[in-house]
């Protein structure tokens, strides 16, 4: 799999992108919601899906998030955990660790309205396309490939950004109000329910925040 890093913005959504790969060879959860950041003139948002730089800062970074299946495993139908090489442990914010990379990718998202009073919700999406392809064109659903969520040290707050299963599509994940971070670490694992032909698979999601 790749991991996710902020990538462009428009004046209304803000994008952070993530890689995802399955090498395929013949045959608990907390997390933080921190309020009270306040306002900010201009407006701004911070979205960042592996590793990040200072808190509001911009970052082109793309990580990958991936799993290399042996021949063994891609026959025995079990679900296979895959690795990052996002080295993101940190948050932005405070610097506290709240992940444990390469098996954890860091995910937050926040929003700051000008005037308090203003619009105050933001929408955090994310988009994945159908299918993994590799070169011959064999296609894997992206619907094999899920996630769960946690934090080192978080509170017992799993819809921060709640798990889930990526459904080829643009899916919404959660809300984030004016003057708040959510923020907590993914998992990805993939669903291996079918023999695939050999191959290297690879994708790409886009997490977009859309403010008002």
């Amino acid at each position: 799999m790749n991991v996710p890093r902020p990538a462009s913005c428009s004046p209304r959504q803000f994008r952070a992108l993530l890689l995802a790969g399955l090498s395929l060879f013949p045959l608990a959860s907390e997390a933080w919601i921190i309020t009270g950041l306040g306002t900010n003139n201009p407006r701004r948002v911070f979205l960042a899906v592996g590793n990040s730089g200072a808190f509001w800062a911009n970052n082109a970074t793309i990580n990958t998030v991936t799993a290399t299946l042996t021949p063994a495993q891609v026959v025995s139908g079990t679900p296979v955990a895959m690795t990052s090489n996002s080295t993101q442990s940190v948050s932005p914010y405070d610097n506290f660790t709240v992940c444990a990379p390469p098996a954890q990718v860091y995910v937050g998202a926040a929003y700051q309205r000008r005037v308090a009073a203003d619009p105050g919700t933001a929408t955090l999406q994310v988009t994945s396309p159908a299918n993994l392809v590799n070169a011959d064109g064999d296609a894997i659903p992206f619907t094999e490939i899920s996630w769960t969520v946690s934090a080192l040290g978080g509170d017992a707050n799993p819809n921060a950004i709640p798990a889930g299963t990526f459904n080829g599509g643009t899916q919404t994940l959660t809300t984030v109000t004016q003057g708040t971070l959510r923020e907590n670490c993914h998992t990805f694992a993939y669903a291996n329910t079918a023999v695939r032909p050999s191959g290297t698979y690879t994708g790409r999601v886009t997490y977009t925040l859309v403010t008002p």
